[in-house]
């Protein structure tokens, strides 16, 4: 019977081992292929495979909104954008009533009645 009509299948843990003997110089491909039933091609695409997420993994990149995570951390990340925005917003309107307020005895508001010059003179303070 063939190598291919096997079809076994190494669990993943004994595949990262193949892998790290593979690199530490432990075990060649043609032995670590003869040693699990499967073709020398099969443990390179392991190899490979394994070499190409740990480059991936290793890159110098920093998360921003255009890396995709789980879709509870895209939540997350819009929802945090959002209340960034409204704070930033409500830091602005509090800025403006407390320089209004500076300026609120000396303009009157609409709903005040209109001043004469004698009723400044009579009015309380």
């Amino acid at each position: 019977m063939s190598r291919r009509g096997r079809q076994s299948r190494v669990p993943l843990e004994e595949r990262l081992r193949v892998v790290l003997g593979l690199l530490s110089g432990e075990l060649s491909v043609s032995e670590a292929a003869r040693r699990h039933g499967v073709t020398n091609q099969t443990v390179a695409n392991w190899r490979n495979r394994f070499l190409e997420a740990g480059k991936a993994g290793s890159e110098n990149t920093l998360p921003g909104p255009s890396t995709n995570g789980t879709s509870a951390e895209r939540r997350l990340r819009s929802e945090n954008d959002q209340l960034k925005l409204a704070l930033a917003e409500a830091m602005v309107q509090l800025r403006i009533w407390q320089k209004g307020a500076e300026y609120a005895e000396t303009v009157p508001s609409k709903t005040s009645k209109p001043c004469r010059p004698g009723d400044i003179a009579s009015s309380p303070r």
